[in-house]
């Protein structure tokens, strides 16, 4: 009971204290959920705008260069024959300085040039690089540009390749991005050399949040250049991260798409440049968009935690309170009910009365006037009833048990008239009659078992109809021992017993069942029920009230009938009692016969 008054108060505080919070929780997320919506929109148009401006900033270096060779045919033979001669006269040498000015200025003019390449098909194998003049393929540390420019189809103008270049022999390789741009005379080809790290600083510039990765790839997926968030993401130097993305080349440009990758979620916003078949990505963790989102909601957990520990605290606290003020009631209400009620019960006096609050002051009060004046009426009904019982008994003794019968059959006789023979209440009363008859009869002579077996159904019968449907009684024994001598009434104490100790409460059920059988000139009597059993401390106290020569209030039957067992038949141990708390009990015995 204490459980449950705490836990309807827990519940009761904590629903009145949560809900506000968690109302103002929800709208707050609610809230803070469209704002980023929207500042996510914003966000991703602005770096698509920025992106596209980059992006074509980017691409479109050199094409001031690669425009003037490609619209000017002089200057492209020019360029063919000073490649193809190891001699230059006065006029060659100056237009390889003015070449060698256009590609320094190219360099200089734009940080993001690391070095710049013009070659024609000649067949000395030379080219024009910034800060080397004219080099010789088979002097140059860097070869692989020449492969690329071979491989790729001739009808692509244009087109990037991420790469390893190093420009001294002694120097180790580094991370760079070419833009080639086929020169249409004489199957050239211009390359601008762009620094890597001066794009990734580049793309850093752009970022809108902490941990945004920013990518640039081209429409196989190959990673082109990147800002460091992306170098950090698990996985980077997979060349596939497009496809695992399930971007394909060419596809719409999207808006806050959500997208996993390596297990993490991020929104992304991408777009394809049809002009240069390059992708532009942008990918923010979910985590650190949605970080005001998440401090709302842990903000809200954290208060509906502690409104949790304060209605458990102060829920235990009133509990703790008012079941003091009840066990006080229930001693009061204890000590009444026992006859033990005195006005100066602890609990009660004065200055326990000053600790409470006016209306339990006034309730316990009037719970202790109403118990007085009950106890007081109690009393005098217990006298009036012991009168009253008193002048029963002496008209019981006055009754003749022969003028009852007589009076039973006539009950009997007007029930069959009215209602039919074999009604309920006809068949009550009959199985009463047979009941008195059989008990008032000389207890000293035996009687077969077949009519202890009768009286026996005959009583069950009747308190069938105190508790129908809620009993059962089953008999098991062969007809051959049905005409051996018992004594009378063994079956009925018993009965009774199992009857009034396992129908305890409105709900509860009883299946009796006995069991006769003959082995070497003995009748073995078992009765089982499948009541509510004992504890083992209950049943060691009933075994021992069974010996003991002291009258009892309760189990009169049983112990009258272990000692009539014990009496009638010399050597017999009388009843033996098992019980099993939750299961059941088995009373037994046996007689010879």
């Amino acid at each position: 009971m204490k459980r449950k008054y705490f836990l309807h108060k827990f519940i009761r505080y904590f629903l009145l204290f949560s809900l506000p919070i968690l109302f103002m929780g929800i709208m707050l997320c609610v809230y803070c959920f469209v704002k980023i919506k929207d500042d996510i929109n914003l966000q991703a148009q602005s770096t698509f705008h920025t992106g596209t401006r980059l992006m074509e900033e980017i691409m479109q270096t050199g094409d001031d260069t690669a425009a003037m060779f490609n619209n000017n045919s002089t200057v492209s033979l020019s360029l063919y024959k000073i490649l193809n001669r190891s001699s230059l006269n006065y006029k060659e040498y100056v237009v390889r300085s003015v070449v060698f000015s256009i590609l320094e200025n190219a360099r200089s003019s734009n940080s993001l040039v690391e070095s710049v390449y013009i070659y024609l098909n000649n067949s000395q194998g030379n080219y024009f690089q910034t800060d080397k003049k004219t080099v010789a393929l088979s002097d140059s540390p860097d070869q692989e540009w020449l492969d690329i420019f071979n491989k790729t189809d001739s009808s692509t103008q244009k087109w990037v390749v991420r790469r390893k270049i190093k420009n001294y022999e002694f120097e180790n390789s580094h991370e760079c991005v070419s833009i080639f741009r086929r020169i249409k005379n004489y199957e050239g080809v211009l390359v601008i050399n762009l620094n890597a790290s001066a794009l990734s600083s580049l793309l850093s510039s752009i970022e809108n949040y902490a941990n945004e990765a920013v990518l640039v790839a081209d429409g196989d997926g190959q990673i082109l250049f990147s800002n460091p968030n992306a170098a950090l993401m698990d996985s980077y130097s997979c060349t596939d991260l497009i496809g695992q993305m399930d971007i394909k080349a060419g596809s719409a440009d999207s808006f806050l798409s959500t997208v996993r990758y390596e297990g993490r979620r991020y929104i992304m916003t991408k777009f394809y440049s049809s002009g240069y078949g390059l992708y532009f990505l942008s990918l923010v963790p979910v985590k650190d968009i949605y970080q005001l989102l998440y401090q709302i909601i842990f903000s809200v957990l954290l208060g509906i935690l502690m409104a949790a520990v304060f209605c458990l605290l102060f829920s235990f606290y009133l509990t703790n309170k008012n079941f003091r003020q009840i066990e006080d009631l229930i001693e009061i209400l204890s000590a009444a009910e026992a006859g033990t009620y005195t006005s100066s019960l602890p609990g009660f006096c004065y200055e326990n009365a000053r600790k409470l609050d006016e209306y339990n002051l006034i309730l316990n009060q009037v719970i202790h006037t109403y118990v007085r004046n009950n106890a007081l009426t109690m009393e005098l009904k217990e006298a009036e009833l012991r009168k009253t019982l008193l002048e029963l008994k002496s008209l019981q003794l006055q009754i003749n048990p022969h003028f009852f019968f007589n009076t039973l059959q006539s009950v009997d006789m007007e029930i069959m008239k009215k209602e039919g023979y074999g009604s309920p209440a006809s068949q009550l009363i009959e199985n009463l009659s047979g009941i008195l008859r059989y008990a008032l009869e000389d207890s000293s002579s035996p009687v077969t078992l077949r009519e202890e077996i009768q009286s026996c159904k005959d009583y069950f019968a009747i308190q069938q109809f105190h508790y129908p449907g809620r009993i059962a009684l089953l008999w098991d024994y062969d007809g051959e021992v049905l005409d051996f001598s018992v004594l009378r009434l063994l079956f009925q104490p018993l009965v009774e017993n199992s009857i009034h100790y396992s129908i305890l409460t409105p709900r509860d059920t009883c299946v009796i069942r006995i069991k006769i059988y003959l082995r070497k000139n003995r009748l073995y009597f078992h009765v089982l029920d499948t009541g509510a059993g004992m504890s083992n401390q209950k049943l060691s106290d009933l075994r021992q009230s069974l010996d003991s020569p002291e009258g009892q209030k309760r189990g009169i039957g049983v112990k009258n009938t272990h000692k009539r067992l014990i009496l009638s038949y010399p050597g017999n141990k009388g009843l033996t009692v098992i019980s099993r708390e939750g299961k059941g009990t088995c009373v037994s015995f046996s007689i010879p016969v």
